[in-house]
């Protein structure tokens, strides 16, 4: 089947939501974290119900795994396992991120996070071959100080497993005009970004994502049905991030027959297909791929520009992005 053998590029998957489930557990037992012995009873806190409804109720799932990303080693696990699990299903390329400021304390200096998941990912490179870079997230609800400080940060790693920066938390409570500055601050020090917009339903964040000067949005769900803004983010080429399973769970499209997919596609934007959250969600890769071949037709031609879109809006270097256009070219 195609959607096994593509070479296949991940852009849109946070960490504390994608650590694989026996890892998980493992990590909350070494971390004192109580949890249900059964494994169907853990499964239940850590996966979001098929139908959660909203982003509030699909966020419910990531108290455990952020009660066990505690220590560095934790860290280094989650990276090194998560990266695997990707490369098992040929994920090539593939952006993990996380806000590092989350877990940081005296104890555990956000740098030293950043340090033991670069170590994980470099260990996963050295296994199986999949080259993976950070993205530090801020924080809708972070103070202007502390989301300053995650800019310090990715400028400090930037080249040094760092990749860039996004901004992912509560979008409806939190919009995008309180992130002018720190978008600003963003460009200046020629830190690429890409934001979440679009997930919770007001078009006008996908707007100011592009203003900022986003090469990608996370989701675009928002943008259906709005031509205008669609032939924005076509001129500027702005990558968008979709994320199927997660975006239906949350309440983002009532339906999978309301999804944009074919829409985006046949209107020439940079779709990427992405998990968003493998384990929160319960997804990989090949099955949003499935869920797109399933009810939109997607093609294997199609899924193989899906494919060379993600590699193109990546923030990977020239080199890598090269390496891997040419994978996803030859393959057949």
């Amino acid at each position: 089947m195609w959607i096994d053998s593509i070479p296949k590029v991940e852009l849109h998957c946070h960490l504390d939501g994608s650590i694989p489930a026996d890892v998980l557990l493992q990590l909350c037992r070494k971390g004192m974290v109580r949890v249900p012995q059964a494994r169907e009873d853990f499964l239940k806190l850590v996966r979001a119900d098929e139908e959660c409804g909203s982003l509030a109720g699909y966020l419910k799932s990531f108290e455990i795994p952020l009660r066990c990303l505690k220590s560095e080693e934790a860290f280094y696990q989650a990276a090194y396992h998560t990266a695997c699990a990707a490369s098992g299903e040929n994920v090539r390329y593939m952006e993990i991120r996380f806000a590092p400021l989350l877990s940081a304390s005296d104890a555990l200096p956000a740098q030293a996070v950043i340090e033991a998941v670069a170590a994980g990912l470099s260990r996963a490179r050295t296994e199986t071959g999949i080259i993976c870079a950070i993205l530090l997230c801020g924080m809708r609800q972070f103070t202007d100080e502390m989301n300053l400080k995650n800019l310090e940060l990715a400028k400090a790693y930037l080249g040094k497993g760092v990749a860039g920066v996004d901004l992912a938390g509560d979008e409806a409570a939190y919009p995008n005009e309180l992130f002018r500055e720190y978008f600003a601050r963003a460009g200046e020090a020629g830190i690429p970004f890409t934001i979440h917009a679009g997930e919770c339903g007001r078009a006008r964040n996908i707007e100011l994502a592009v203003e900022y000067g986003a090469a990608r949005v996370g989701h675009g769900i928002a943008m259906r049905g709005n031509p205008r803004l669609q032939e924005l983010c076509r001129e500027k080429h702005v990558g968008v991030e979709m994320c199927p399973k997660s975006n239906l769970q949350t309440g983002a499209v009532a339906g999978i027959g309301e999804y944009p997919l074919r829409e985006f596609l046949d209107n020439g934007l940079l779709v990427s297909l992405n998990t968003d959250n493998r384990t929160v969600t319960g997804t990989t890769v090949s099955q949003e791929l499935g869920l797109m071949e399933e009810h939109f037709r997607l093609t294997k031609e199609e899924g193989k520009a899906v494919m060379k879109n993600a590699i193109r809006t990546s923030f990977a270097d020239q080199w890598t992005k090269e390496k891997i256009a040419r994978e996803i070219d030859s393959w057949e």
